[in-house]
Parts: C-alpha cells; sequence; structure tokens
C-alpha cells in the first residue's frame, strides 16, 4: 500500500505548488517509507497547475523502476496508485500482445496501459483493492478511481481556485489552501455510530470518493462528472441455488481470491483470531503456501477471559500447523490511544482501532503484507444483531405492555463489564421500534436523536442551522433502499457492508495498519465473492440459530472443535473494564487546574464542553450512571473524549499535531 495526493489550482504558481505538493506528501509519510516522489505540471502542458505525489510501501517489484509517479512511452499519462491489482498479470499479457512497453514488474504499471486502452472505463476491469490518480495530458484531465468495495480510502475537496485529494485528510490540511471548518451533520452522526458515515466527512467542503466510483475533473473549465463503475448486481440464478452447488462454488471462489493476494514480494502472514472468518483465509493460505505465519493479539487475566482469544487461534494454529505468533497487549496509554486521532484526521471511537494498532505495530517487526478475515461478518450474518431481526419477528404478537415490563426489569440490573450480554438484552428489548432502521440503529449503534440533543444543545436545537430535520437513521435507509437484492435479509447485509464494514471496519484497518507500514488484504472481499453471497440464500446463512453455518460447512476441514464450538466474540476491546482508569483522568482534568495530568493532556483539555459544543453536566450523567453500573456508558464516553481531543487539534488548532506538519499559520 501506498499514500497519493494531487492539487489542481488557477491561482498558485510552480514554486508555491511545489511547496503545497510537497507538505502534503509529508503529511502522509507513514503510508510509504520506501520512497517519495512527486510531478509538477504548469500550462501549457495543462490549463491549469497540478501536481501530483507517491508515498511508496514497496510490495510488487521494490526495484527503483516501480517508483511513481509512473508515465507510459511518450509521457502523456501520468499515476499515482495505492493498493494491489490481483489480475495485473492477465492484464499485462494481453496489454503487451497489443504493443504495450513495460518498463517494470509492478501491478501500479498496468493501469497506465490499461488507460490508454479503455480511458475511464479501464477502471471496471480492475480486480483489486486500489485508489488512483491519473493526469491525462492529452485530454487535459485529472481522473480519480476507488475500488468497487471501499478497501482504500480516498478523499477529495474542492475551492474557489482549487482541488485537493488525498489518501488521508491530512494531506489536504497540509497543503495550506483549506481551512478546515466542522460539518455538524457529520459530528452528529459521529455521535450514533462513533464514526462518520461516507460520503461525508467531519470536514465541511471534504468528501469521500464513494466506493466502486469515479470521479473525472476537466481541467480547462473545473467541471467534475461523479461515475458509479460498480454495484452489487442481482443474481437470480443464486436466489435458488441448491446447497451443495454453493458450496463448491464459495470454496472455488473464494480459494481464488486467497491465492491471488499471496503474491507479495516481501514477507506475509495472516491474522488469526481462531474465529471463522480468520480460521477460513488461515487455511487457504496454508494450502497455498506451507510456510505461513499467524499473528494474534491476547489480553491476559481471568477479567478478559470473554475478551481474549489465545485459545481458539492456538487451537487453529496447530490445526493447520502455522509458524504461530502471539502477541501480548499491554494496558493502554491514555495519550497512546488519543494519539490515534491523528490517523484518522476525523472523530472515531471505534477502540477496536487501539487493538488493531498494536496488532499491525507488532507484526510488522516480521512481516510487511497481512490478510484478514474482515467480510465475513457482513456477507454471513455473523452479528448477533442479525439473529435479533430475525428474533424480533417471532414476538412481534407480544403485546407491547409486555416487552416493556421486560425492558424495565432489565433495567435494574447492574451491567456487567466483563461480558456485553445483559447490554445486549437490554438494548434489544428498549430498541423495537415500529420504524425498523430506527430500531436497528438502537440494536446496534449509540447515541440517538433524542440523546444526541441533550448532548448537543447548541447545535441540535438550533432549526437555524439545519441540524434540527437531520437525523443519522437516514444512512441506514438510503444504503438499504440503494440496494438491489431479492432477500429481505441479504439486503439488511449489503446495507451493513456499505456502512458499518466500509467507514469503520475497513477505516480503522487501513488507517491502523497504514500507520505502521504495514499493507493488509482482505481476501472475502473479492468483489466476486462478494455478489455470490450477499444473492445466497439467507436460510443457508443462520440454521439451527447458528451463524454461518453455511460458511463453515464449506470448510469444515479447517476447523478444530474448539474454533468451531465456541460462541462468537469478535475483535472488541474490553472498553468498559479500561474506562475508569483511562478516562476518569481525561475528564477530571477538564474541571481541575490543578490535576497532575493536565500539563500532559493540554491546558484546554475539555474545550468541547468549555466552549459549550458538548453539555458537561449530561457528560458528568453518563459518567455516573457507568460508575455505579447501571449503564455501560464506556463507548459514548469515549466518542466524547475522542471529539474533545479532534476539536482541540483540528478546529481549534490549540493541540499540537506530533506526526504530520501542517504548514498552517
Amino acid at each position: 500500500m501506498c499514500g497519493i495526493s494531487g492539487i489542481a489550482t488557477k491561482r498558485l504558481d510552480l514554486a508555491e505548488l511545489k511547496s503545497a505538493i510537497e507538505r502534503m506528501a509529508q503529511a502522509i509519510r507513514h503510508r510509504g517509507p520506501d520512497g517519495l516522489g512527486f510531478r509538477c505540471f504548469a500550462p501549457p502542458v495543462t490549463t491549469q497547475s497540478v501536481a501530483i505525489a507517491h508515498n511508496r510501501l514497496a510490495i510488487i517489484d521494490v526495484s527503483p523502476a516501480g517508483c511513481e509517479p509512473m508515465t507510459n512511452e511518450d509521457g502523456t499519462v501520468w499515476l499515482v496508485f495505492n493498493g494491489e491489482i490481483y489480475n495485473f498479470e492477465e492484464l499485462r499479457a494481453r496489454l503487451e500482445s497489443r504493443g504495450h512497453r513495460f518498463h517494470s514488474h509492478t501491478d501500479a504499471e498496468v493501469i497506465i496501459h490499461l488507460y490508454e486502452e479503455a480511458g475511464t472505463a479501464c477502471v471496471k476491469e480492475l480486480e483489486g483493492i486500489f485508489a488512483f490518480s491519473i493526469i491525462d495530458l492529452k485530454r487535459d484531465l485529472l481522473f480519480l478511481a476507488r475500488d468497487p468495495i471501499g478497501v482504500k480510502p480516498l478523499f477529495y475537496a474542492i475551492t474557489p481556485d482549487h482541488f485537493l485529494f488525498g489518501s488521508e485528510i491530512k494531506a489536504l490540511l497540509a497543503s495550506s489552501v483549506f481551512t478546515p471548518a466542522p460539518n455538524w451533520h457529520a459530528v452528529s452522526d459521529f455521535f450514533t455510530y462513533l464514526y462518520v458515515p461516507g460520503p461525508q466527512t467531519a470536514f465541511d467542503g471534504v468528501k469521500q470518493l464513494p466506493p466502486g466510483h469515479s470521479l473525472t475533473l476537466q481541467l480547462k473549465n473545473n467541471s467534475i462528472s461523479l461515475t458509479r463503475y460498480w454495484d452489487v448486481s442481482r443474481r437470480e440464478d443464486l436466489e435458488s441455488i441448491p446447497y451443495g452447488n454453493l458450496k463448491s462454488l464459495i470454496r472455488e471462489t473464494l480459494a481464488t481470491a486467497v491465492k491471488r493476494q499471496l503474491v507479495s514480494d516481501v514477507p506475509l502472514g495472516v491474522f488469526l483470531s481462531g474465529g471463522i472468518d480468520s480460521t477460513i483465509v488461515t487455511g487457504l493460505a496454508k494450502k497455498e503456501n506451507s510456510d505461513i505465519h499467524t499473528y494474534t493479539l491476547t489480553l491476559a487475566g481471568d477479567e478478559y477471559h470473554f475478551f481474549d482469544e489465545t485459545e481458539k487461534a492456538r487451537a487453529v494454529s496447530r490445526h493447520l500447523r502455522t509458524e504461530h505468533f502471539e502477541l501480548p497487549l499491554e494496558f493502554p496509554d491514555l495519550l497512546e490511544m488519543l494519539d490515534l486521532v491523528e490517523f484518522f484526521d476525523q472523530p472515531f471511537a471505534n477502540p477496536t482501532c487501539f487493538l488493531m494498532h498494536q496488532l499491525s505495530q507488532r507484526a510488522r517487526e516480521h512481516i510487511t503484507v497481512a490478510l484478514c478475515g474482515a467480510g465475513g461478518d457482513e456477507l454471513f450474518a455473523g452479528y448477533p444483531r442479525s439473529s435479533a431481526v430475525r428474533l424480533a419477528r417471532r414476538i412481534a404478537w407480544l403485546p407491547r405492555p409486555l416487552l416493556h415490563f421486560g425492558a424495565n426489569a432489565l433495567s435494574l440490573l447492574r451491567d456487567s463489564h466483563q461480558t456485553p450480554y445483559l447490554r445486549r438484552a437490554r438494548k434489544f428489548l428498549e430498541g423495537l421500534d415500529s420504524d425498523f432502521f430506527v430500531q436497528y440503529a438502537n440494536w446496534t449503534y449509540f447515541m440517538n436523536e433524542d440523546t444526541k440533543r441533550r448532548l448537543l444543545p447548541a447545535y441540535l436545537r438550533n432549526t437555524s442551522t439545519g441540524n434540527a430535520s437531520h437525523s443519522s437513521v437516514d444512512v441506514l435507509r438510503s444504503a438499504y433502499a440503494q440496494s438491489p437484492l431479492h432477500d429481505e435479509d441479504n439486503r439488511i447485509l449489503e446495507m451493513d457492508l456499505k456502512t458499518f464494514l466500509v467507514d469503520n471496519i475497513l477505516d480503522y484497518t487501513d488507517r491502523m495498519s497504514m500507520a505502521t507500514a504495514l499493507e493488509v488484504r482482505v481476501p472475502l472481499l473479492d468483489t466476486a465473492f462478494v455478489e455470490i453471497i450477499l444473492n445466497a440464500p439467507f436460510a443457508y446463512k443462520i440454521r439451527n440459530g447458528e451463524s454461518k453455518a453455511l460458511f463453515v460447512d464449506a470448510f469444515e476441514e479447517f476447523f478444530p472443535p474448539k474454533a468451531r464450538n465456541t460462541p462468537k466474540r469478535g475483535f472488541n476491546a474490553p472498553l468498559a473494564l479500561w474506562a475508569g482508569k483511562l478516562f476518569d483522568p481525561y475528564f477530571d482534568a477538564s474541571t481541575n487546574a490543578a490535576h497532575p495530568l493536565r500539563r500532559r493532556l493540554g491546558d484546554d483539555v475539555g474545550a468541547a464542553w468549555k466552549d459549550g459544543i458538548l453539555d458537561l453536566n449530561f457528560v458528568q450523567q453518563l459518567r455516573l450512571q457507568h460508575r455505579t453500573g447501571k449503564r455501560d456508558n464506556a463507548h459514548e464516553l469515549f466518542a466524547c473524549i475522542l471529539f474533545d481531543v479532534w476539536w482541540r487539534k483540528y478546529i481549534k488548532k490549540s493541540q499540537p499535531v506530533v506526526h504530520w506538519h501542517t504548514g498552517w499559520s
């Protein structure tokens, strides 16, 4: 993987442009420590000045021939590329037969020559995970594209004088031509989801290029066209496919995907949790490469028993005979967790990001590429909420007063911070609603609109800002409505894939791995595999209460009994157990100038509630509920802290951004 950035400008002279693109590239240097290259173009070569930059993490063809920006034979097409193209060998052979000359063995160069053949439609033939930009000097345009699922990120911004893009928002900010301001709709959504749903971002004027889309900028007049080139299609032939035939198709398609994704000129391994998804990826990788290494993050201590995956992963490793590495997780340092804000650039409060960072950092001592099992839960209904949907349908006949009685009874019980079972049961009963999408959000996510009005009074109560009519649930409603699938339950899975997976799991996987210069690949999100599974009969996926039944049956030889028969735990941080030691010092330092951590946290710690953005009284209520066990509010409290860090670093600019230099005044 790598980092890319660029700028098209009407105003900057060549010296200013060169300085801006250098700052943008330096801001994301962590994504590519193996090389930094940039190139500037100015009139009359282009109708306005353009610059592109590339931070290289060398994976395929690590020689100097693989450096970017990269061009074609006559220097009229220039590329910067982040990702991997898995079918590049087949594409290269075809292109060479048509007379194209290659100067490297990279997958990146294939994109250039394919673009010469097919123009902007070239993206339809690429199989992989990618974000790239092409400057076409003949056509006087800038072309951007992002992979079909959205594994690799790409952001852009438009001002009256500039068009900017980058793998991370920090690249845009480092240009010094874009002034950050908050996007309050996105802030509201953050407190519901703990991430910002795309294509919006937390910055007004900055957007994500959606998955499966391309963008063309005509340099002459700055006109922009956004095109969807891929989406999940309905496959009627799969809706009634026999079970045995589907199992064979799954085995064949996923084995092909894993085999292609093992191609690397640098050391490669697999993240192994011992769960179903990572076990299958490991098993297929082992079939192709007998010397496969696996890596598991471990948590020691009886209180962490629910979250620790050591025994399952160890059992799978023994069964598959991999060389296995167990990487112990230490209790996190608060500032170390808070600094991760600088790799997201937006408020992001899924604490699993810290686990991914630790896993990536430790694994990077051994490998440069890792395969993981991301996507299996979305495709095969692996989350508890999939069972909750089915349970809600079965109990729909029960009188509402009886359900309310059950919810009230559970509210009297003290939350356990060691397991999530009571929290899930309470959320299920309290979350029942006649509007399915409100109900689903209540089960799956965090603050609803009423709660946010108490937390964000200055903005969500002000109808003049337009926020009063904004509902975060519309994100789910829209994703569901766009699905072409026939089966209602599969449409819900696709909704999760396009929201929870892309903007949460894939986002933290990319940011935390690239923060350590590690490339992570996701075989389960091969587009052919995704389309097959989302169209397959949902009844095959949950059988007799067992989730992922179809997936396990297809690869049963990979599973020792310990891995197959234990309940799903997921890759989750024990945040409720950490909350007291981690969060209390932050909140206490914000209200006590003499607190011993005040200097380390910054004199303006708590600026978000001191400035009246968040209501401190409500935050203190959340703290009290959590401390007394009335509610597990760990995620909500973490969200408040992370928002405060983001507010201070990016909006007020009162705290240093330690990992990159912005050039802000």
